[in-house]
């Protein structure tokens, strides 16, 4: 099998390709980034190339996968556009180059949060407004709905992970973890995900005859004050403008914090046996 891994020079890519260098049935893996990966290995081939490019027709051929780590925006409109940009480009050439196995990385966020409720695959989607990331990958699944029902022959898997968290992750809450500060006044219930386990759904959803949306998120879901007391670090209260400055990141994705978002997994652990190896929030917290 010959795999096209995109945003191959994101830290999170790296124990991806790590993982997959170490996969039998995979005889070549390409990585796409407009960014030179540190990674390397006899069968990795780095392609330099921003994925709007026509060029990416040509790095296409004989993919018989793609594994696409959508890149976050910025938050401009131009740079969410560019994210659907990004996807329909690569997208629609796999499906010219005849790639049968597509595996697109969205995030949990992309979900119409409702309190405690916990969210399935056919949970309503509406994206935290402000939250740019959210808003771009939402806008990328809503196109993917009417691709993938136009296209029904590449076998498209979209994983969507809530709060990604591990020594390699820079999502909004792996990044707050990393601070002193705590965001004041909440005690929405949320869940996370070791990136390890990402990679490990990631490689299941390559290897089996699956399609369709799985979310993937740790068994448990506690308030954002108790995830910082498992951290084990004094922290101070701070307000979301103070947070957003800090962590470099749109006032709406700390808003995001703020709203309790739980996940219901079941069908990735049932149809892909996923079985996170980090499955309490404290353990993940540990490994972080």
């Amino acid at each position: 099998m010959n795999v096209l891994v995109t945003g191959s020079a994101s830290g999170f890519a790296q124990i991806l390709l790590a993982r997959l260098a170490t996969d039998p049935d995979i005889e070549l893996i390409i990585g796409v980034d407009r960014h030179e990966s540190a990674f390397t290995h006899e069968r990795y081939v780095q392609v330099v190339l921003d994925l709007r490019s026509p060029l990416l027709a040509r790095v296409l051929r004989d993919m018989q996968a793609v594994i696409h780590l959508a890149p976050a925006a910025g938050d401009d409109a131009a740079a969410r556009g560019e994210v659907l940009e990004t996807a329909q480009n690569l997208y629609t050439h796999a499906l010219a180059a005849g790639t049968h196995h597509l595996i697109h990385l969205s995030s949990a966020l992309v979900y119409n949060a409702r309190g405690d409720i916990a969210m399935d695959e056919k949970s309503a989607r509406g994206a935290v407004p402000g939250c740019a990331a959210a808003e771009a990958l939402q806008t990328v699944e809503d196109w993917l709905d009417d691709f993938e029902a136009a296209h029904p022959t590449p076998r498209l898997v979209r994983l969507r992970p809530h709060w990604l968290v591990g020594p390699h992750s820079d999502s909004v809450l792996a990044r707050l973890l990393r601070q002193r500060l705590i965001l004041k006044d909440t005690t929405a219930r949320l869940q996370c995900v070791h990136e390890a386990d990402v990679v490990d759904a990631i490689v299941r959803a390559l290897h089996s005859e699956t399609r369709g949306a799985f979310n993937l998120a740790c068994s448990e879901s506690i308030t954002l004050p108790a995830m910082h007391r498992q951290a084990r670090w004094l922290r101070l209260p701070a307000t979301a403008r103070l947070l957003a400055h800090r962590l470099d990141t749109a006032p709406g994705c700390i808003d995001a914090l703020s709203r309790s978002l739980v996940l219901d997994s079941a069908r990735a652990r049932a149809e892909l046996g996923w079985q996170p190896r980090y499955d309490r929030v404290r353990d993940i917290l540990r490994h972080a």
